[in-house]
């Protein structure tokens, strides 16, 4: 039987460190495909054009077999949605962000379509680990908006229709991840989406790895 003291280093020789345990990294879990369940959120108080380009992509995006849920502000705006019909689910009409986190239901990923709908993306990312990308089409509601800035800054990406505001994001939110993609009348649009849509879920958010 083998001494304890054997153990020991003795003096002169060098004994070798114990071989590091390897780092086993969580993978973070990904829907694919149509398997995936969008949420938008539009909290716009009224239909200007952006209403026609929200409608057409709600309408690409089923035609594409996407089961989405959505919830707006706009009562017209909803009896819009609710005539899609398909794979699309209507909420009740919602009037801030704090109602619009409360009401979404457990969804992969969220689509937020204004500023005001961009808060309650945050609080889905903060309280709930749900990633979520935004819309973005008017770079003048940045200026001196604290809060606004940390809901670009968490986005998993920012969508901008055309490359005219780009250079002014940059300014204003330097490292911002930005996609040019445009309406849904466009070849190929929706499929665009639905790519960024699954590659923003591999974003890690505040319940994954902490606040950011």
């Amino acid at each position: 039987m083998r001494n304890a003291a054997a153990n020991v280093c003795e003096p002169g020789r060098a004994t070798l460190p114990a071989p590091a345990t390897p780092v086993r990294h969580k993978q973070v879990e990904t829907t694919s495909g149509t398997d995936m369940l969008i949420g938008h959120i539009n909290l716009a108080a009224s239909i200007h054009d952006s209403g026609a380009s929200f409608i057409g992509l709600v309408e690409a995006l089923d035609r594409a077999g996407m089961k989405q849920h959505v919830l707006v502000r706009n009562a017209t705006l909803a009896k819009r949605v609710d005539i899609v019909g398909g794979n699309v689910a209507i909420g009740p009409i919602v009037q801030s962000p704090v109602t619009a986190c409360c009401l979404m239901p457990r969804v992969d990923i969220t689509h937020v379509h204004e500023p005001s709908a961009g808060q309650a993306g945050l609080l889905l990312a903060l309280t709930r680990s749900i990633p979520y990308v935004l819309t973005h089409r008017d770079t003048t509601v940045l200026a001196r908006n604290p809060l606004l800035h940390a809901v670009y800054r968490r986005a998993a990406a920012v969508i901008c229709q055309d490359d005219s505001e780009v250079a002014m994001l940059r300014h204003w939110l330097p490292g911002l991840n930005i996609e040019i993609i445009p309406d849904v009348d466009r070849r190929g649009s929706s499929a665009t989406h639905q790519q960024l849509y699954q590659n923003s879920q591999r974003t890690p958010t505040a319940g994954r790895s902490g606040i950011q």
